[in-house]
């Protein structure tokens, strides 16, 4: 009996669109475009009272990305990340960054 995922969202539905914001900041950030879509797969999900919704990078979401794509600097490096999209339209995200404490 296969598994099936019901909320699977395929690469080509999550691909993001990143706004002309979002691109300065992925630019001066260092992000690269597939970034976001990373992070909006395994980032954990909550609102951020502006309208928007952020993913962000926590250890959890570290163990679960690391899980399913082992661990190398590259991956070890997004810890913190975030991504912020338009709750309208969640394939359009409006900045991306590190939250750092």
């Amino acid at each position: 009996m296969a598994h099936t995922n019901s909320s699977f969202v395929s690469n080509r539905e999550r691909r993001a669109k990143l706004s002309r914001h979002a691109k300065c900041r992925s630019r001066q950030r260092g992000f690269s475009m597939d970034t976001a879509s990373v992070i909006t797969a395994f980032g954990e999900r909550s609102h951020d009272g502006f309208g928007g919704i952020r993913y962000l990078m926590t250890e959890g979401a570290m163990t679960r990305m690391a899980r399913t794509l082992g661990r190398n600097q590259v991956i070890d490096s997004l810890a913190g990340a975030y991504v912020v999209v338009s709750a309208d339209d969640e394939r359009t995200v409006i900045t991306i960054g590190h939250r750092y404490s």
